[in-house]
């Protein structure tokens, strides 16, 4: 939280990547067929997330979405 209720939340170049694919695709297509395609995508992302955070619950491992993966790279600098 940033002090005012709302979640401030980045994208991974990664996740930017994906979102203009899907973007590009969704664009050639029209009514129905990009409805289509749209509600499929948002499907296979969130049942993805979904197995994904059942896999690491199974295995007891705890995930901190939060991690940066460079913190230590700039504290060795320092």
């Amino acid at each position: 939280m940033n002090g005012s209720e709302h979640i401030s939340v980045s994208l991974t170049l990664e996740d930017e990547f994906v979102l203009t694919r899907i973007k590009n695709a969704a664009h050639e297509l029209k009514g129905k067929d990009r409805d289509q395609y749209l509600w499929n995508r948002i499907v296979r992302l969130v049942c993805r997330e979904r197995a994904f955070k059942y896999v690491v619950d199974e295995l007891g491992v705890c995930v901190d979405p939060n991690i940066g993966v460079f913190d230590e790279l700039e504290s060795e600098e320092e």
